[in-house]
């Protein structure tokens, strides 16, 4: 029999315990010196990876983070060039680690294996430079008692990444070699960490400023500290606080940011100072219940609350001096530097500077988020600034929501819930069209399928599963729009069989003698619908919580399936099982009509057994209408009265901000003149966040919890898909589809890139009007030959043009 085989290309702390009763986890420090004596090549790739998270040092100079947010599935690793970082001489490597424990409720958003783990390498294993860096017993390793990663924190639910600094001195580092994990590798068992390189670029990082400062309580005036902290001239302060004083002050930055922070101070005589920082999102009043019910108004308002998770920093001062190797001049300066990015609109510092004097030298802040290339633009000299407002606080909403995977909302969860990022690709398609981040969120949500339910989880990557069905549902959706802009068929079939499996656990859920799906309450599955203020706590209408029977359940699965049967049969070839999911999906559609239409409205439930003053809301309207089980002028006149003033009888329950997207997707299906109708007035809560100081779309308008949070960037899609009218009229931008909404603005300037064939194209669109005829103009640059542009102008029939860079139309209204 052939010798066992083992990866030992993993270390870690050999005195790591995988628990603690005070924090969500430990930092673990790793270094290595190595000396160089010949010529440092050109370049020397190394790969590293870590459980949980780590940084990498190389001479005092942050090299990477990382890694990419994996699982049992997929755990990325990170390749980097260490070149430029190294001398002729004495090098040092250190690396940063944060453990997050295993098997614990804590850092929801941060999947972690059983054991902690750092792996690294060169890229090419030499008899030179892999001895040196590769994981060995030649490094060592110390645990981090001082740092507590915060349970205690009632605004934070989902991190835990928030620190306690203490500077105790029965707590100092204690280096030890490390070790190094033995797994098989052989017989198909390897180590738990299935290795991937990572799929998406690594975040940009960019220099930011504080613009204002609020609420001075200091003995140092207001002039001084804005002198000291505000602007570009903000880098090197020297500002005195003596020992024994109190010092508390607001920072503002000009929009909502998520940035590595540096707080950086010469190195005090003795420790014991202290340093709070508060951050926060905005101004409130006193919260119903905090994180989750909020009690917002203008959110620059600084005669009202800062509430927010803190970071607690104790100085070490001279004699604490870790001397980790994180930083330049360690022996004169002493810098906080929180370990993972921070996001904040606002930013309050308590100072408490005990025994010893404190200088602050300033504060850095590095803007990080997912290297989005914005190459769409949008213009018009036809409003009064309203389209420029939403449109770029829509990019700086989607920007602040995409770091290392797509994020409902940078503040609170940082989590890739599949609802939140079908709407956050498709905009980013329209916006870039990059798919690479997509590509990834795809692939992650696939793999947290659960064989034994049927469904995909509503968030991945995630240490906690959780089921709501509704969601399996916008993964399907998001496989077709990819196939839609992209036409990748090698992607896409592989996943189609997790497709037929979710869609059969809503068909094996049929009642049939109502041929409606019927959700009931089954343990351990979340029928989530929206954030409506009548449907809380669980965000489930009352009606269908009842009867197991929900109208909106029915309306998008019908309408998923409707979806799933153009990839079966474009993509996969499977024109019989394309044409069943057609079947299927005409079923439901005509049982909602039969059952919960009530004469009016659709309802939430079984028409018969709802009542009109509460059962009834806007949602089933938009869905009726994207499922078809209403169209034409029967679906504008639905909508029409669901979505404006004219509403007769209870007012129905309005959709959330999450639903916008949807909203706008009904009344461009109705058709006719509706969506130019409702247009402008579908964007007055967009308009009223603004008024409230807002530079990025909350979450939504129930809670108030988050003022960030990407589905509300619904403006991206509208705007380069609906007005400029830039859709794919066949997968892959094998032919383009240009339908302007050229009643909407008498101006129009727009570019909207095109991802196709491996190319970037641009589509180029402008209008202007004079004398009631309109001059159209769209330009497609970048194509290697024609393609077809199928032309819809308003009121006119179809034309199918050939492309170029110039295309003229004259448009006159019918």
């Amino acid at each position: 029999m052939a010798a066992e085989q083992f990866d030992t290309s993993w270390m870690w702390n050999p005195a790591f315990i995988e628990k603690a009763t005070s924090t969500a986890g430990r930092f673990v420090h790793f270094r290595k010196t190595f000396f160089v004596n010949a010529e440092i090549p050109t370049s020397l790739p190394i790969q590293i990876t870590a459980d949980t998270r780590y940084k990498l040092y190389v001479n005092k100079q942050l090299v990477a983070f990382g890694p990419v947010k994996g699982d049992a599935n997929l755990w990325f690793y990170d390749e980097v060039d260490i070149s430029p970082y190294l001398r002729v001489g004495e090098n040092h490597i250190a690396i940063h680690i944060l453990r997050l424990f295993h098997g614990t409720s804590y850092g929801t958003s941060f999947p972690r294996l059983g054991t902690g783990g750092v792996r690294i390498a060169t890229a090419v294993d030499d008899e030179v430079w892999a001895p040196q860096i590769r994981s060995s017993e030649l490094w060592q390793t110390a645990i981090d008692h001082n740092v507590t990663l915060r349970i205690d924190e009632e605004e934070d639910d989902f991190l835990h990444v928030y620190e306690l600094v203490s500077a105790s001195h029965d707590t100092k580092l204690e280096w030890i070699p490390a070790i190094l994990l033995r797994f098989q590798n052989s017989t198909g068992v390897t180590a738990p960490w299935k290795l991937s390189p990572r799929l998406i670029p690594p975040m940009r990082s960019r220099r930011s400023y504080f613009s204002a400062i609020h609420n001075v309580k200091s003995g140092l005036s207001h002039g001084t500290w804005s002198a000291g902290l505000l602007g570009i001239q903000s880098g090197e302060s020297n500002l005195f606080l003596p020992a024994r004083s109190s010092h508390q002050f607001d920072l503002e930055t000009p929009i909502h940011t998520t940035a590595f922070i540096r707080f950086r101070f010469v190195r005090p005589e003795v420790g014991g100072a202290c340093l709070t920082i508060t951050y926060s999102e905005s101004y409130e009043d006193s919260p119903v219940l905090i994180p989750y019910l909020r009690c917002k108004g203008n959110r620059c308002d600084t005669s009202k609350f800062l509430i927010g998770p803190k970071d607690i920093y104790t100085f070490r001062g001279k004699d604490g001096n870790p001397r980790l190797g994180y930083y330049d001049d360690e022996e004169t300066e002493e810098v906080y530097m929180p370990f993972h990015w921070r996001t904040f609109r606002f930013m309050r510092l308590n100072i408490e500077t005990g025994s010893s004097d404190l200088i602050m030298r300033g504060i850095d802040i590095d803007v990080v988020s997912y290297p989005l290339d914005v190459l769409s633009n949008i213009s018009t000299t036809s409003d009064d600034g309203t389209l420029g407002a939403l449109y770029d606080t829509s990019i700086r909403t989607l920007q602040n929501c995409m770091h290392d995977c797509y994020e409902d909302c940078p503040f609170y969860e940082q989590l890739q819930y599949a609802m939140d990022t079908r709407s956050s690709c498709l905009f980013t398609y329209h916006v870039s069209g990059d798919d690479r981040l997509a590509r990834q969120a795809i692939i992650q949500l696939h793999s947290s399928f659960q064989p034994r339910i049927g469904l995909t989880a509503s968030r991945a990557p995630s240490t906690q599963l959780q089921i709501i069905p509704h969601f399996s549902l916008y993964w399907i959706c998001m496989l077709h729009d990819h196939f839609l802009y992209y036409a990748d068929k090698t992607f896409v079939r592989p996943l189609l069989p997790v497709v037929d499996a979710v869609l059969g656990y809503f068909h094996e859920r049929i009642d049939h003698r109502l041929d409606l799906v019927s959700l009931r309450n089954e343990k351990g599955v979340w029928n989530f619908h929206d954030w409506a203020e009548q449907w809380r706590p669980y965000g489930i209408p009352p009606s269908a919580e009842k009867s197991g029977v929900s109208t909106y359940t029915n309306s998008l699965y019908a309408y998923t399936l409707k979806l799933a049967a153009k990839l079966q049969g474009e993509c996969a070839g499977r024109l019989s099982l394309a044409e069943e999911y057609s079947h299927r999906a005409g079923r439901i559609v005509d049982a909602v009509k039969r059952q919960c239409f009530d004469g009016q409205y659709f309802t939430d439930s079984i028409a018969a057994c709802s009542d009109p003053e509460a059962d009834r809301s806007q949602h089933n309207q938009v869905w009726a209408v994207l499922s078809g089980a209403v169209r034409g002028d029967s679906a504008q006149a639905l909508l029409k009265c669901a979505l404006g003033s004219s509403q007769s009888g209870a007012p129905l329950i309005k959709t959330s901000i999450s639903m916008s997207f949807y909203t706008f997707r009904a009344i461009s299906t109705a058709g006719g003149s509706l969506y130019d109708e409702l247009f402008h007035v579908l964007w007055q809560p967009w308009r009223h966040q603004l008024s409230l100081g807002l530079t990025t779309w909350e979450e939504d308008d129930v809670s108030h919890r988050s003022d960030c949070h990407a589905w509300g960037s619904a403006p991206i899609y509208e705007f380069l898909a609906e007005v400029a009218g830039i859709r794919p009229a066949k997968a892959g931008w094998q032919e383009i589809e240009f339908a302007p909404r050229l009643g909407l603005y008498t101006s129009l300037d727009a570019t909207v890139p095109i991802y196709r064939e491996g190319k970037m194209v641009l589509a180029k669109v402008g209008w202007s009007s004079l004398d009631g005829e309109t001059r159209v103009t769209l330009g497609i640059e970048g194509l290697d030959e024609s393609i077809s542009v199928h032309v819809k102008l308003p009121g006119w029939p179809v034309m199918v043009e050939k492309s170029s860079q110039s295309m003229l139309f004259t448009w006159t209204r019918c």
